[in-house]
């Protein structure tokens, strides 16, 4: 990923100040230019502008060029790497696993291989090729057998047991704040998390979000606005072998205490500077920094993967 931002000079204004300590903070160096001659140590570097003469600009150079939409009234045919729609997204783009499964052949073949065998098994009229869908599945799940040292039917009943169409889950995160500070509740296994879970069938995005903070956190609350739409495997550890999209939302309180339930043990309010131990599949630190972030702008845009 990117070492260095070179950023178009007009966009050095207060809307920018809010993420530039949290870039260099990753490490990452960041200079303002104006002219071609600003341009020094190019490697691994990505050029954030405003124009089409910012995108020649970065074609002649041999770098990468981003476009900031929120200050290019008319983007029509200017050719970019990537379109950021407010500052954070840069952040969101730089802190991301940039491509999680490139040392995970394996796991890829046999996610490509169960998803092809699921939606043959679900379209197919033909016996012959229900037959042929089956066998294929079967060998996913042995593929993915031999690498995590689980049996082959353990794998089925995780890997291979739904039917339809394959796409991602749904999980859903209740972001909750109080006298500036996030809800976290504490798991079972002694981590902390964002209040949330899978989105159950018979709900909407809104009703799990509400279902989730009751029955994790004891509070009535209502979604307000969003703050982002994640792909799990850019930003969560360990990678799983399906896809999760994960929404977040600010909430706000209505009523309710918290009481211990088979899901957690306790919940507390947090400082950024001052987090608990997180449970890192479900939220980690920059995620909880983007909801810093959103929380204070009444104005977010929100980020979306």
């Amino acid at each position: 990923m990117y070492k260095k931002l070179f950023i178009n000079k007009t966009l050095q204004n207060n809307e920018f100040k809010q993420i530039i300590s949290l870039l260099e903070q990753k490490n990452i160096s960041i200079s303002f230019v104006e002219t071609k001659t600003d341009f020094t140590d190019k490697d691994n570097a990505l050029f954030i502008g405003i124009n089409t003469q910012d995108s020649d600009l970065a074609q002649e150079l041999n770098i990468d060029f981003a476009l900031a939409t929120w200050s290019c009234h008319d983007f029509k045919h200017i050719q970019a790497k990537y379109y950021f729609r407010q500052p954070y997204d840069i952040l969101n783009t730089l802190t991301m696993i940039e491509k999680p499964y490139i040392n995970h052949k394996w796991l890829t073949t046999a996610m490509e291989m169960q998803f092809i065998a699921q939606a043959g098994l679900a379209y197919t009229k033909d016996d012959f090729d229900y037959e042929r869908f089956t066998r294929l599945s079967e060998m996913a799940a042995e593929i993915m057998s031999e690498y995590v040292d689980l049996p082959v039917e353990k794998v089925k009943t995780l890997f291979c047991n739904e039917t339809g169409y394959q796409t991602p889950k749904l999980d859903t995160r209740s972001v909750i704040f109080k006298d500036d500070k996030i809800l976290l509740v504490k798991e079972r296994d002694g981590r902390w998390s964002l209040p949330g879970g899978w989105v159950d069938v018979n709900q909407s995005i809104c009703d799990n979000l509400i279902k989730e903070a009751k029955e994790e956190a004891g509070l009535d609350v209502v979604p307000t606005r969003l703050i982002a739409i994640h792909d799990r495997n850019r930003h969560n550890v360990p990678l799983y072998a399906y896809g999760i999209t994960k929404i977040f939302m600010l909430c706000e309180v209505i009523s309710g205490k918290f009481n211990q339930n088979i899901e957690t043990s306790a919940s507390a309010y947090f400082t950024l500077d001052n987090l608990p131990n997180l449970s890192l599949g479900k939220n980690t630190k920059e995620q909880i920094e983007l909801c810093f972030a959103a929380y204070k702008d009444k104005n977010w845009v929100p980020v979306i993967d």
